[in-house]
């Protein structure tokens, strides 16, 4: 508020400063100094007066230009005519005032009433004009913050309804896995019961660690881990010697924050179509680095290889979060061949939380 009073003031001081170099060059022979001291002291003075026109427009407001707004126009049109009337006959006196000789002496009022006329001749329009300014300014200003003011309102709504699409993408992911996850159950409860029972056990226990943790868009690649080796632990009892996981992450990057319960479903995809049906089985690497300001991280299988377009549930919400969240400054890309295994790398701008 301070710098915008600075402002207005300012303003009426260059007026002033203007408006002296304009008498100046109309009366070359003047005292510079008492033109100065006049036109400072003029336009202090509307500027004081346009306080008032000020305080009408916050109280009364323009809103538009329709018909149902014409009190509103009257009321600021001859409020400003008024002020601009009290503001030139104030500098009228002021003028008289600093060209005395001798302010001791009293003015001669019937040489004052005699030139007040020409006076206002001469300036009521333009003091008229100064006026209208103060008002339309107002206004502009005003109609300025509503427009900010709407627009960090539609971000933040925007942000809200990304955040509330993200957490319903969440919410389809974790039933899909919890699906997959029975499934693989229900394959091992005649075959292997033993192995069933832990599963269903280690499936509880990451449940749990699902529940209770923070539902934060963001977590830590930490944090993301734990879920993924709990993932996995699951998934090794039902592939028993037949999965190898390498990872690959360095200690720098664990607190790298990334989405939360992204690498599930790639991971996940890479065992479910790329190892699940090899009687050998296969590895699963993840490997994490950072590269040109990105953090770039790869998930790859030695399995069947990547067929285009079979990509399901898991994978269509992967894009569809990565897109709320990054607005398009990701890229995930998936590179395979039939019986050549699966590369799927991940690039994620290392600096998107902050902007989102």
């Amino acid at each position: 508020m301070g710098l915008r009073w600075g402002w207005y003031w300012g303003i009426w001081a260059l007026m002033g400063l203007y408006m002296a170099t304009w008498d100046l060059a109309m009366y070359p022979s003047a005292s510079i100094v008492r033109l100065l001291v006049m036109n400072l002291l003029q336009n202090g003075t509307w500027g004081l007066l346009g306080l008032f026109l000020l305080w009408l427009a916050n109280r009364r407001p323009i809103e538009s230009f329709a018909w149902s707004q014409w009190r509103t126009w009257t009321l600021h049109l001859l409020a400003s005519v008024v002020v601009a009337a009290l503001g030139l006959f104030l500098a009228y006196i002021i003028s008289l005032l600093v060209e005395s000789r001798d302010w001791r002496k009293p003015l001669d009022l019937a040489m004052a009433v005699k030139g007040l006329p020409r006076f206002y001749r001469a300036y009521f329009h333009t003091n008229l004009l100064f006026m209208w300014a103060v008002v339309a300014a107002f206004h502009g200003l005003r109609i300025y913050w509503k427009y900010k003011a709407r627009e960090v309102e539609a971000a933040r709504l925007e942000t809200r309804f990304a955040e509330a699409q993200n957490l319903a993408l969440r919410m389809q992911l974790q039933p899909h896995f919890l699906f997959n996850t029975l499934n693989s159950i229900a394959a091992l409860v005649h075959s292997n019961p033993d192995g069933a029972d832990t599963m269903i056990s280690r499936l509880g226990d990451f449940l749990r660690t699902t529940l209770e943790a923070p539902q934060d868009q963001w977590v830590t690649l930490r944090r993301e881990l734990v879920f993924i080796q709990d993932y996995l632990g699951i998934e090794q009892i039902r592939f028993q010697d037949r999965l190898r996981v390498e990872l690959q992450i360095p200690a720098e990057l664990m607190e790298v924050r990334v989405p939360n319960f992204i690498l599930q479903p790639l991971v996940e995809n890479a065992l479910k179509h790329g190892l699940a049906d090899r009687p050998q089985g296969g590895t699963v690497r993840l490997g994490v680095r950072k590269e040109s300001g990105d953090l770039v991280i790869e998930i790859q299988d030695d399995g069947e290889g990547f067929v285009s377009g079979r990509e399901g549930v898991g994978l269509a919400n992967v894009r569809s979060r990565l897109g709320l969240l990054y607005k398009g400054k990701h890229r995930l890309d998936i590179l395979g061949a039939s019986g050549r295994g699966t590369l799927v790398i991940l690039r994620l701008p290392l600096d998107a939380e902050a902007e989102s």
